[in-house]
């Protein structure tokens, strides 16, 4: 292993494919064995380029780990010696550090626990969550085991087996214990009070609405629009292209667009449900319509591609297909802007469509079935029908008869049997 740091590098091949690799930072040469390993074992096992970015930063991650501590690892491996238990704590603690470029230096105070006297400054290091060290343990423990096997080949006897396995055993066993997500909420949306707060800045019009040109606070209206008004996600959103719109019977496609070639993202958004014909009704279309004739069209480079939303900021991206973080960045500062809003992100709003679907069926005089509506909400999301995904809104049914049960239950339990006074 290279003593230079490594980069991970994603681009796009001739067949539109998009791939990424680890590169040495000075020499620009991708490294052998992580790049074998992304290709034969993620690559080829028909995983995403974004399951390979995830395994290329795990391992990118304990390579960091073995040139601070000294450790080369392909000869450890190969010399039959391997990581110790101290050395796979140090891995373990590593593994929480976020690595993300911070543009300004976070200080902690240090302060001594017996006198609680300030004592110094310290460099603060932010960590990840825990879901992200079991994932960053999990691929190192994958990845460890498949190395050996590569390096050690026909050397690979019972003995050295059964340490290899011990060792990445030891890292499994360091992940972090697994807590059930709490489904009482999973499915909850925004408020009546945050939507309408939110629908106010995001108006074209409004005061409170944080873009200044006003072609940007079109596009950005829309882009909330659309979340709420389809339900769709927002690499869907960003995959939107004007001729998946149907301008006659008021249908928007959504579809599966992998490794697209006319795509010029190298970061494609990708569609993760199923393909769908999706209906918008004609306040939503005419708002797309306005976009796309009165804004979009006076944009350089918008006429290039037919993708729906594009990049108005002046630059080399002008015009090109709006970017995964450039739609990040225009729900973050929306967030901004409003207090009740502060913790908005884009899924939220995808939640909110669910939300408010159930209430629109719950408010129907004679409702579909329980059966029939997890279809309906399977087919407008995309989910495979029967996954199980539309069950986690459509469990609001139960809640409500154990309600309805509960409450009755208890008014029986206060009323006085009969023949006995007050």
């Amino acid at each position: 292993m290279t003593a230079h740091t490594a980069l991970l590098k994603t681009f796009v091949m001739s067949s539109g494919e998009r791939y990424c690799l680890l590169v040495d930072s000075e020499s620009g040469v991708p490294l052998f064995h992580p790049s074998l390993f992304v290709t034969t074992q993620v690559r080829n096992a028909g995983l995403s380029v974004s399951s390979m970015q995830t395994a290329l930063t795990a391992i990118n991650v304990l390579y960091t780990y073995c040139r601070a501590q000294q450790i080369n690892l392909e000869t450890r491996l190969v010399s039959g010696e391997y990581l110790a238990e101290f050395e796979l704590d140090g891995l373990r603690d590593y593994c929480q550090r976020s690595f993300k470029q911070s543009s300004k230096p976070q200080e902690t105070n240090v302060v001594s626990m017996r006198s609680g006297i300030r004592v110094g400054r310290v460099q603060a290091v932010s960590v990840v969550k825990p879901a992200v060290v079991y994932t960053r343990l999990s691929l190192i423990a994958d990845y460890l085991a498949w190395l050996a096997k590569i390096l050690l080949q026909g050397a690979l006897n019972s003995d050295r087996s059964s340490k290899v396995e011990r060792m990445c055993g030891g890292l499994r066993a360091r992940r972090p214990l697994s807590r059930a997500r709490s489904t009482v909420n999973a499915e909850k949306g925004l408020s009546k009070e945050q939507l309408a707060d939110l629908l106010e800045i995001v108006r074209v019009d409004s005061p409170r609405n944080p873009f200044a040109d006003q072609g940007v606070r079109v596009r950005n209206n829309l882009i909330i629009q659309l979340l709420l008004g389809l339900g769709v996600r927002g690499g869907e959103l960003l995959n939107l292209r004007v001729s998946d719109i149907d301008w006659q019977l008021g249908h928007v496609i959504v579809a599966r667009r992998p490794d697209e070639k006319k795509d010029p993202r190298v970061h494609q958004p990708l569609v993760k449900t199923l393909d769908r014909r999706v209906p918008i009704n004609s306040a939503l279309l005419a708002a797309v319509r306005d976009y796309v004739m009165s804004v979009r069209r006076k944009i350089p480079g918008a006429k290039r591609h037919e993708y729906l939303l594009v990049v108005h900021k002046p630059g080399p991206t002008l015009g090109a297909p709006l970017s995964k973080q450039g739609y990040f960045k225009v729900i973050e500062k929306i967030a901004a802007a409003s207090e009740m809003n502060a913790r908005l992100h884009g899924h939220l709003l995808r939640h909110t469509w669910n939300q408010n679907f159930s209430e629109y069926l719950d408010s129907l005089k004679n409702p579909p079935s329980e059966a029939e509506q997890e279809k309906i909400r399977s087919y407008l999301q995309g989910w495979k029908e029967g996954s199980g995904t539309a069950a986690t809104y459509n469990s609001r049914f139960i809640r409500k008869k154990a309600a309805e049960a509960s409450l009755s239950l208890q008014k029986d339990m206060m009323r006085l049997p009969k023949g006995i006074n007050k």
